[in-house]
């Protein structure tokens, strides 16, 4: 800050010629102009960081930290400043500062520790700010500003001082923002920048002396915070690269430093032409932070350089376990839709499987833990149990508490609803979890899903997607009542599914390096009273798998294996089409082709597994085989209404089909006729992409079954299981 703080001092000399007001002391333009130049934007600067997803990164942390001491210091020496021009003398604004301190002081120690008390008394660190609360907040902000306005000091400092008082337990500054940034960021955001644009005259720049000023400002301020950040970083031991990203991100100014400067007007320190000239500084230095760093960190500098994501293991809820993110993750725009042979052994086949999934929303909660509950068998050791992976995202959005939530990740995970409610039922259950929490912009998400299953080598990555009536009923028939014509895929207000949930399938299942699966809820996990099966039993359902043929749905089966042997529930395979070898000689009885636990098991152990479905089936099901829970017979050609009636009865709403996506592939001879001819139409074609030709009709069709509709990779990076 000395750099920029002299350099401000020197430029000040011009353009006190330039504003030739000697009603204005020198010395208090002098150093407010130091002020003004030396400032850093400590909110801008955590949002540009959050974006660039660099908060975590020992840069971003560094950075922070310079940030908020640069400005702490230029508040303390700004209210210095406002002091000497409201005063009539030194021994005045001596005066004014003290009290200032004073004022600082008795909130600390007078007002704060009421204030706490407030907060148990009204249980806001536990259940958020009360309404008595936000009235005593609002009522105490507003009188430090009027008390700082009385004796000398802007009206700004006092809402400063007392926001620094508020206690951080139970994330209650954050949950404060909330309930009040909407109004402020609608409203009085909008109407403080319209008044500081009306009172910029660009006008004023009229002459070639004023635009000389310009474009001095602009070279003086970027070079004293971008050589005075770099050099500082270089001699704590940061690289090149890293120190020049440092000044670059503590040169942005925003908003604080509009702020400042319309204090300086409004104070009468700054006229209209120097005003001018220093808020087209402001904007330019901000307007180039961020394409700046971007091009000298790059998009991936955060999958190398994170310091560690906070998990919580499911044995022990008070254990934080680090996870470092490789480089191996990153992903390549160009590289998402690439197309290559691979090798299904990878993906499933291994003795130790590793789940992520993805929580955005707690009505998904239970669909998941019914499905987690199946993974769980008497005779799990560490070595076969499941490694679950519960992966949480929340948009970045413009709001400030979103930023504050980055800043203190740990404490947003540990009171997180949807992370705690998963962590405990793994728990109870014996199921090993590690959580995640992050945040990303929408259209970031099925990238950062990416990043996160190659850093835990996730063998797959399940989806969960629920319908929106399942919250309020209890689908019991295939006719849901939230939908007139009985076709779930309408119009978007008539629709039982969210458009955005097909989008975000779509963008998730370009992701080319790992298996990605698509749990689609129609009851599985929402058991009601006056049920009479219990998903805890073997016998309660039962997992359909419609074979045609493909990688896709040789993933399907693998993982409906792998399902099988933690619960030993009946799998019935339905292969397209087959060989005569497999039909009686009537060819209307279907004969019934049986797996044997080690063939199951040696299909689930790491190994080549050819790419012909012929030798892929044929490996598994053999006539000589004994009966078993695994059982596959063909039909001569499969349809949605084969896949609902396979069992001679429909499928009830606690059994599953698990089914490959095939969205390149041919579609079956006879597709189920759909209403495409209806306004839901186009609406109704996401879906249809997002699932897949057979998985759309199934729910087209009103199938009672929650569906699991399975992508395989395109790419492999590592050449073995998980062990």
């Amino acid at each position: 800050m000395v750099l920029p703080f002299g350099l401000g001092a020197a430029v000040s000399v011009g353009l006190y010629k330039l504003q030739d007001n000697p009603e204005v002391p020198f010395s208090s333009f002098l150093l407010f102009l130091a002020v003004a130049i030396a400032i850093t934007a400590f909110p801008v600067l955590a949002r540009i960081l959050a974006e660039l997803k660099l908060l975590r990164t020992e840069l971003g942390g560094i950075t922070m930290g310079a940030g908020m001491i640069n400005d702490s210091t230029a508040w303390i020496l700004l209210a210095l400043v406002v002091a000497l021009l409201n005063s009539t003398g030194g021994l005045v604004a001596l005066y004014v500062f003290l009290t200032l301190i004073g004022f600082a002081l008795f909130l600390v120690f007078a007002v704060r520790p009421l204030y706490i008390r407030l907060c148990v008394y009204t249980g806001s660190f536990e259940n958020g700010p009360s309404h008595l609360l936000m009235t005593t907040t609002l009522l105490l902000v507003l009188i430090c500003a009027f008390f700082t306005g009385i004796i000398g000091v802007h009206v700004i400092f006092g809402g400063v001082l007392f926001g620094a008082i508020i206690p951080r337990t139970g994330n209650l500054p954050v949950r404060i923002t909330e309930k009040t940034e909407d109004i402020i960021n609608i409203l009085f955001v909008p109407l403080y920048f319209t008044l500081s644009g009306l009172q910029t005259q660009i006008g004023l720049l009229n002459s070639g002396a004023v635009w000389g000023y310009v474009i001095l400002v602009i070279i003086v301020a970027c070079f004293g915070k971008i050589v005075g950040g770099t050099a500082a970083a270089r001699v704590f031991g940061m690289t090149w690269r890293d120190s020049l990203a440092v000044g670059f991100l503590m040169n942005c100014k925003g908003l604080v430093e509009l702020i400042v400067l319309n204090i300086g007007h409004n104070a009468g320190v700054l006229n209209d032409q120097v005003f001018v000239i220093l808020v087209v500084m402001a904007l330019i230095t901000t307007i180039m932070t961020t394409p700046v760093v971007m091009q000298l960190l790059g998009k991936d500098y955060h999958l190398t350089h994170t310091k560690s994501t906070y998990h919580q293991g499911a044995s022990s809820t008070d254990t934080q376990e680090k996870l470092s993110i490789s480089g191996d993750g990153k992903l390549a725009d160009e590289e998402l839709n690439s197309v290559a042979d691979v090798s299904l052994s990878v993906a499933l086949t291994s003795s130790r499987f590793t789940l992520v999934t993805v929580l955005n929303r707690l009505e998904t909660v239970p669909s998941m833990m019914a499905l987690i509950r199946l993974m769980k068998r008497d005779d799990d050791n560490v070595k076969t149990s499941p490694r679950i992976h519960a992966l949480r995202l929340l948009e970045l959005s413009e709001r400030p508490s979103d930023v504050m939530k980055i800043q203190d990740m740990r404490e947003t995970l540990r009171i997180d609803p949807v992370l705690s409610v998963i962590s405990t039922f793994t728990s109870l259950i014996g199921i090993h979890l590690t959580t995640s929490l992050d945040f990303a912009a929408v259209h970031d998400f099925a990238r950062r899903i990416g990043e996160c299953a190659s850093s835990v080598e996730a063998s797959m990555v399940l989806l969960p997607w629920q319908p929106s009536s399942l919250s309020s009923h209890h689908p019991s028939s295939s006719h849901h009542p939230s939908s007139p014509t009985g076709f779930p895929f309408e119009a978007p207000a008539t629709s039982l599914y969210q458009l955005s949930d097909a989008e975000f399938a779509n963008h998730a299942f370009a992701l080319d390096r790992t298996a990605v699966g698509l749990f689609l809820d129609r009851g599985f996990g929402h058991i009601r009273d006056g049920d009479n099966v219990q998903l805890q039993q073997a016998s309660a359902f039962q997992i359909v798998v419609p074979f045609i043929g493909g990688k896709d749905d040789r993933l399907a089966l693998l993982f409906a294996l792998r399902l099988q042997t933690y619960r030993h529930a009946d799998v019935m395979v339905l292969r397209h089409g087959g060989s005569s070898t497999s039909s009686t000689a009537q060819g209307q009885q279907r004969k019934t082709l049986y797996a044997s636990a080690s063939t199951i098991m040696a299909y689930l152990t790491p190994h080549d597994i050819e790419e012909s479905d012929e030798a892929f089936l044929d490996g598994l099901f053999d006539p000589s085989h004994d009966i078993s829970n695994v059982g596959m017979i063909n039909i001569g050609e499969l349809s949605a209404t084969s896949v609902m009636q396979c069992k001679g009865v429909p499928l009830g709403k606690h059994d599953l089909v698990v089914l490959g996506r095939r969205k390149d592939q041919a579609p079956l001879a006879t597709p189920v006729a759909t209403p495409l001819g209806t306004p839901g139409t186009v609406y109704s074609k996401e879906f249809k992409i997002a699932l897949g030709p057979l998985a759309f009709d199934l729910v087209s069709l009103g199938a009672n079954a929650s569906l699991i509709v399975m992508q395989a990779p395109a790419k492999v990076q590592r050449t073995s299981g998980i062990q």
